[in-house]
């Protein structure tokens, strides 16, 4: 009896452990979510080989790393430690502000400045925060 109780002792721990820590904070989403059949590229791919996605739209992944203080823009950072800027500035869902460190999934198509030389950035249409 001292055995069973003792077991069923552990596992309500372990159940309530389980529910406090692993209901972290939901994710925040501006814009439409990404789709599953949406085009997955990493940012130093996009930056390496532009003209495979000008004008095309991508989502990709990694760490806000600087932002606009009014929430015109981001700086995003993937696990490569490549950093693109993706402009937010005229969509519905700016400003964004304080949120540096977050993990990031951004949807958006991919564009050059004409700033010489061309930059490569990213016009975010969705945003999904962690």
């Amino acid at each position: 009896m001292k055995k069973m109780s003792a077991i069923s002792g552990s596992l309500l721990v372990l159940v309530f452990t389980v529910f406090l820590f692993g209901c972290g904070a939901k994710a925040e989403k501006f814009g439409d979510a990404p789709g599953e059949s949406d085009a997955k590229a990493s940012v130093g791919t996009i930056l390496t080989n532009p003209q495979s996605y000008l004008n095309k739209d991508v989502v990709i992944s990694g760490v806000i790393s600087s932002e606009c203080p009014s929430g015109c823009w981001i700086n995003v950072k993937d696990d490569s430690g490549t950093v693109v800027y993706v402009e937010l500035q005229g969509q519905s869902f700016a400003p964004i502000p304080q949120r540096v460190g977050k993990k990031i999934i951004v949807k958006g198509m991919v564009y050059q400045t004409e700033n010489t030389p061309n930059e490569t950035r990213i016009l975010g249409k969705c945003l999904v925060i962690k």
